[in-house]
């Protein structure tokens, strides 16, 4: 039972970037087909994985302990800790790949209305 509330907890803090990226998600479908709406889709694809994943890392070692594998917990902590860095820097790559796609975007709305 223990188990279940904290995977519910872990579950709810996420549940606001979830539910943002969804949202997200619904707005660029609605835009014009193209390479930047291929760049953001994905983007948010990446920003929605690394979001589910970072949650497995994070339970992961509550799962460990509440079977009472303490040392495997301590064994796993290199490699979970070099998992959520890859997780952070997919997570850097998705925002810099949105934000190009963004730029791009507004760049061509400048140039499409004269000044």
């Amino acid at each position: 039972m223990d188990l279940m509330v904290t995977l519910l907890t872990m579950t709810a803090a996420r549940l606001p970037i979830l539910i943002a990226l969804a949202v997200s998600v619904v707005w660029v479908v609605d835009t014009p087909a193209g390479a930047l709406r291929s760049v953001a889709l994905s983007a948010l694809a990446l920003l929605a994985v690394t979001t589910l994943a970072g949650l497995v890392l994070n339970v992961v070692p509550v799962w460990l302990v509440t079977q009472g594998n303490y040392e495997t917990v301590q064994g796993l902590s290199t490699w979970l800790g070099a998992g959520h860095f890859v997780l952070s820097l997919l997570e850097a790559l998705a925002v810099v790949l949105l934000v190009w796609a963004m730029t791009r975007a507004l760049r061509s709305l400048k140039a499409a209305r004269p000044a």
